[in-house]
């Protein structure tokens, strides 16, 4: 391995002539500790080298192609509430084999995969979504940095009629379904975390259909406002009427309508597909049944 060179970072050699360009560090003003580290992913790399991660097959999509080529992707795997929980040892197995993605709005997580996939999101938010047979939806939960998708495929299930679709655009680790399958089975430490996290989704579900059942429409638009700006950790969101009226099962004009009246009573002001909320206590307030 040669010295840190011009550019700041460290050339790996590799077999067959191919090098590996990455850094093995943390940015001053970000505050991490040996258990985690930060990788900082170039647009030159090796995949089957740089920390053993599992080559993709070659009907996915590569993770990092849509970055520019100066970009930096920086990944903190403990940025995730599941990942962050685990024993050093689990987490650090999990570091060898899991991939960093770059999750976009409007994808449908599953979709295109060969191979199930469970992803540990950091940065993104993901709607849990109920179809009916004529594929008219209904969100039932949203999934932040506290959470995983797709654990039930370690389980072996799938249901159809439930979509997984990224809402806010962000970083994940995901990791081939039976891969975590197997580690789960030989480490009862993820297999407690698989369990416990499918648990809270369920109380989670739960909660949110019943809202479903006692709240006005423009009750429900405050009330996913409100769960979308704790999940995301920001009170700025890029969401249009249309996004919206899919999450809630209703018309856009019905969004339009209720949308109008919070923006009257002060609690908010959108244009364009961007959402501020200027006053979450009275928005939460707003979503309360009447």
């Amino acid at each position: 391995m040669s010295e840190l060179g011009d550019k700041g970072w460290v050339n790996g050699g590799h077999p067959g002539g191919c090098w590996v360009s990455f850094i093995l560090c943390s940015p001053p003003n970000i505050k991490t500790d040996s258990k985690t580290g930060l990788l900082r992913f170039y647009r030159t790399y090796t995949q089957n080298d740089l920390l053993m991660i599992p080559k993709p097959s070659k009907t996915r999509e590569n993770p990092l192609a849509s970055l520019a080529t100066d970009q930096v992707f920086l990944v903190n795997l403990s940025d995730n509430g599941l990942l962050a929980d685990l024993p050093k040892l689990e987490r650090s197995l999990l570091m060898k084999t899991c991939e960093p993605i770059e999750l976009k709005a409007g994808q449908v997580l599953g979709a295109k995969d060969v191979t199930p996939m469970v992803y540990f999101l950091t940065g993104a938010t993901v709607a849990l979504l109920v179809m009916d047979e004529h594929r008219a939806s209904l969100a039932v939960g949203l999934l932040g940095s506290a959470h995983a998708v797709g654990l039930e495929q370690v389980l072996g299930c799938h249901n159809p009629t439930l979509e997984h679709r990224v809402q806010t655009a962000g970083a994940a680790w995901c990791i081939p379904a039976p891969l975590l399958q197997a580690l789960a089975l030989d480490h009862a430490a993820i297999l407690n975390a698989i369990s416990r996290q499918l648990w809270l989704l369920v109380s989670h579900v739960a909660s949110f259909a019943a809202s479903i059942q006692t709240l006005d429409i423009q009750a429900r638009l405050a009330a996913w406002l409100v769960l979308s700006a704790e999940t995301a950790h920001s009170q700025h969101l890029s969401l249009t009427h249309e996004h919206l009226a899919h999450m809630l099962g209703v018309r856009r004009v019905s969004i339009t309508l209720a949308a109008g009246q919070l923006r009257e009573q002060g609690l908010l002001s959108y244009s364009r597909g961007q959402v501020h909320l200027l006053n979450l206590p009275g928005l939460a307030q707003a979503a309360l049944p009447n």
